[in-house]
């Protein structure tokens, strides 16, 4: 593909992506929602991991 045609597909699908952000609505967060990330939160200690791959030695 060409440089030209790549820069504007970047610049089409940014303007879209303007675009929808502004038209559609943003949905606020319920009750049920916050709960849950309530229950995440209370879980482990603050910089526990879960996965042994990426915790610190």
């Amino acid at each position: 593909m060409r440089l030209r045609t790549c820069l504007l597909l970047a610049v089409a699908s940014t303007g879209l992506g303007l675009c929808l952000r502004l038209v559609v609505p943003v949905t606020p967060v319920d009750a049920s929602f916050r709960d849950v990330m309530r229950l995440y939160q209370s879980q482990g200690a603050p910089g526990h991991s879960n996965m042994p791959e990426t915790s610190a030695p």
